[in-house]
């Protein structure tokens, strides 16, 4: 039997339907046995064939390029907001960062007051009042300063109390040695008093201060000792020395206020009786 193309008739949602045409030679020689065999088996005039659906060759490719495109658009999104919420990030870094005085140049604004730094020092420490040692005149002792006042109205000369064990000793002056406080005392006396010279010195002990006071302090007792020895008793310590040592004083003080004080009162006086007032107010600290 000679075989024939099928021809397609009918094409439905990708399916081909095939019709199978056969020779008439065929026909005749098979009539016979076809009606015999009818009852037996039918054979079908038209053959289905399932045609592959050319549309859908493309589909595995076009799925892979969704796929990339897809993974392609969420990289490109996310480096976007990457680079959005990175450069949101620094500027408030850099904003808090910027020193208060740059910003107010560039935006004019009312500078923010900066909390004070604390002062250097400030630590609180147990300082040493280390004794003042001198030779001093004396011009009495008593058991209430008001006792005094008759002599203090006798004498020309400037003096101080200083107070000790219970009692309150009247002085006129101090100096290095005993030979010079005792010329001292002569050329103030002019026969007005009894002028006594002794040895004396103040109190040694601790107490506590700032650091800064400390130092400052150590500072003074140099600064004593030195005039004490150098200075002529009947002439003042120059200006520009007490004022060097004034401003070396800490700003913020409670301890040695009243020491830092009188060194500016005493400017001009003999440097016996500044030194004496001196020594009066470090004893008292």
């Amino acid at each position: 039997m000679t075989k024939q193309k099928p021809h397609r008739i009918d094409d439905t949602k990708g399916t081909w339907t095939y019709k199978v045409k056969t020779s008439s030679k065929d026909d005749a020689v098979d009539s016979e046995s076809a009606a015999t065999v009818e009852n037996e088996q039918e054979e079908p005039d038209f053959s289905t064939l399932s045609a592959v659906n050319s549309m859908n060759k493309g589909k595995p490719l076009r799925k892979i390029n969704i796929i990339w495109k897809a993974i392609l658009v969420s990289g490109i999104s996310a480096v976007f907001v990457g680079t959005i919420i990175g450069f949101i990030l620094f500027r408030m870094f850099v904003q808090v960062d910027t020193p208060a005085s740059a910003g107010n140049l560039s935006q004019g604004t009312t500078p923010v007051a900066q909390p004070e730094k604390e002062e250097a020092g400030s630590d609180i420490v147990t300082s040493s009042l280390d004794s003042l040692e001198t030779y001093i005149i004396q011009a009495g002792i008593f058991s209430e300063k008001e006792n005094a006042d008759s002599l203090i109205a006798s004498l020309s000369i400037p003096t101080v109390f200083l107070e000790k064990d219970g009692q309150y000793y009247l002085m006129a002056g101090v100096g290095p040695t005993e030979d010079a406080v005792k010329s001292l005392a002569a050329s103030l006396s002019n026969n007005q008093a009894d002028l006594y010279v002794k040895e004396w010195g103040t109190e040694a002990r601790e107490i506590e201060m700032t650091e800064a006071e400390d130092n400052w302090l150590t500072e003074f007792q140099a600064f004593f000792a030195e005039h004490l020895e150098q200075s002529d008793l009947n002439q003042p310590i120059a200006d520009e020395e007490i004022t060097a040592l004034v401003d070396k004083a800490p700003e913020e003080t409670e301890k040695i206020a009243g020491l830092v004080t009188s060194l500016t009162e005493m400017m001009g006086e003999p440097s016996s009786y500044q030194l004496l007032n001196w020594m009066k107010v470090y004893d008292e600290l």
